[in-house]
């Protein structure tokens, strides 16, 4: 039996096209070398239409057709003009070419009604254009370049469900061969219909061709499987450990239907407000990377998702049971459940029951939420009373900087150091040193951040100033000995002036915070009572 040379094209027409990651709306297949010619193009197209297309292997959308415009006919003599918004009523582009007939060079643009639908975001440099999902990641939906147009599977199939039309994937593959071929058959299917056919090559050096010419159906699924409001897929809760003990943890969903409550829902079950606890390594994530914000009590994905939390002790992290389920996306609850531990005695920070269940306010007890918030009252205060800053604000790239500060999440060194950089670029290397020259007037004119400070607090009346300056020039000794540059023995010199018990960096950090705490009060005092 005489082998067609396109029939790995069939094979791969049969069980793959149409059903890959990326489907081509558009797709050149043009080699350079001129031995094959051709293209993939696929638009949607309606159910009362689509069965009849397979009558006919042409294409019945061309990829630069389909736009408004009008149509003129005569009724009772008279000529009628009617605007249309697409001259194929039954047939709806993923793919749009814009051409301008040599003015300018033709480009391919997705479809606005695609782009609405999903709410995608173009990135103009890279040509994609991307969604988020549930839990604020970005995804790559469509991929628009010169020669070809790719759209995610899961979103296309969510678009023809919700419009509920199928799809058309068009084909035409030329291949070009030095031997002399001559063959032509045809195919019809429930999904598939093309025309093969030989004849004399028109590109040189080769003697014959063999093309293909045809189209493939893909149904669309069913209205309610499209995943978009009121249709959306149905959310997924893990289980979390509330008790037990290592060897037989007790588990229990944080689906906030199936849980208790103070009225009577869901007797027998685990309360909503129970307590879930988890490693302070759960906040790595979050921390590094400035799509997150953290706050006392609070952590949020700016446009996503936010959730409660109990960030007030030092040991660990704590969520109560229904908030899990509630606030946090499902895939974002399979990250917290990789963190979370056996209570083992463990218990809520008096902070978050004073709040939660006593309902008073109550000021944090973490001395990286302590910091931050006297670090902001005092910025305001200041500002609010001298029109200038205290502290110049951080730049747009180093704003990361504050947004990382926290109470170590791990007992190692370079955690360490990366905090001791990240205070001092905050308050110390942040000093505004022009301004605070002229505030306390008559200093040295090449004095230096911490010598200011010094000055400002004799002013200001603030006691222990020696004490106050040795701490500052401290951190400031370990950062620049220690962070900054490599460390030798002038960073080992510092550690054991400053007694910091290099086995204990946890405990070392929070003190360094709590001194800043001090600092920053008193300033802040002193403010309120100066003329």
């Amino acid at each position: 039996m005489k082998t067609n040379p396109l029939d790995d094209f069939v094979d791969r027409l049969n069980t793959k096209h149409g059903e890959e990651t990326w489907i081509p709306m558009y797709q050149s297949l043009n080699k350079d070398d001129k031995s094959e010619d051709g293209s993939f193009y696929a638009v949607l197209v309606s159910k009362e239409s689509a069965v009849a297309t397979l009558d006919r292997h042409g294409w019945d959308l061309m990829i630069d057709a389909g736009g408004p415009g009008f149509s003129s006919t005569f009724e009772n003599g008279k000529e009628v003009t009617t605007y249309h918004r697409t001259h194929y009523e039954d047939f709806r582009r993923i793919a749009v070419y814009r051409t301008f007939h040599g003015r300018k060079e033709g480009y391919f643009e997705l479809s606005e009604e695609f782009r609405l639908f999903h709410n995608l975001y173009h990135d103009g440099k890279s040509g994609t254009y991307l969604a988020f999902d549930e839990t604020g990641d970005e995804v790559e939906v469509a991929k628009v370049a010169r020669h070809e147009v790719l759209v995610r599977r899961s979103y296309l199939r969510s678009f023809m469900a919700a419009t509920q039309m199928d799809l058309l994937l068009f084909f035409e593959l030329t291949r070009h061969s030095r031997d002399s071929v001559s063959f032509e058959d045809e195919h019809r299917s429930d999904n598939l219909t093309f025309v093969r056919y030989s004849g004399p090559s028109y590109v040189t050096g080769y003697t014959s061709f063999t093309r293909i010419l045809g189209k493939k159906l893909l149904h669309c699924d069913s209205l309610e499987s499209c995943g978009v409001w009121p249709f959306e897929r149905k959310k997924s809760f893990e289980e979390f450990i509330i008790g037990g003990d290592v060897d037989e943890p007790e588990v229990f969903s944080c689906d906030p239907d199936g849980l208790a409550n103070y009225f009577g829902a869901n007797p027998g079950a685990p309360h909503y407000l129970t307590p879930v606890f988890f490693k302070k390594e759960v906040m790595q994530k979050y921390y590094g990377s400035s799509e997150y914000e953290i706050s006392d009590g609070h952590l949020s994905r700016h446009g996503a998702w936010s959730l409660r939390l109990d960030n007030n002790s030092s040991t660990h992290i704590s969520v109560f049971l229904g908030d899990l389920g509630r606030d946090l996306p499902s895939k974002e609850q399979k990250y917290w459940r990789s963190f979370n531990i056996v209570p083992d005695g463990l218990r809520i920070s008096e902070t978050n029951f004073q709040r939660s269940f006593l309902g008073n306010f109550f000021d944090a007890k973490s001395p990286d939420l302590r910091f931050k918030y006297e670090f902001e009252k005092l910025q305001q205060a200041w500002f609010a009373k001298h029109g200038w800053y205290l502290f110049l604000p951080l730049d747009a790239k180093d704003e990361h900087f504050y947004q990382s500060i926290r109470s170590l999440l791990a007992n190692q060194q370079s955690e360490f150091d990366s905090q001791v950089l990240a205070l001092a670029k905050v308050t110390i290397d942040s000093v505004n040193v022009k301004a605070l020259r002229m505030f306390v007037a008559g200093v040295d004119p090449e004095a230096k951040s911490i010598s200011l400070l010094n000055e400002l607090f004799s002013k200001l009346g603030i006691s222990d100033l020696t004490a106050k300056t040795d701490f500052l020039r401290g951190v400031q000794s370990v950062r620049s000995t220690g962070v900054a540059h490599r460390k030798g023995t002038e960073y080992e010199k510092v550690i054991a002036k400053l007694r910091i018990n290099d086995e204990n960096y946890q405990a070392e950090f929070d003190e360094m915070l709590e001194g800043f705490v001090t600092i920053l009060k008193e300033v802040r005092e002193a403010l309120k009572g100066e003329s």
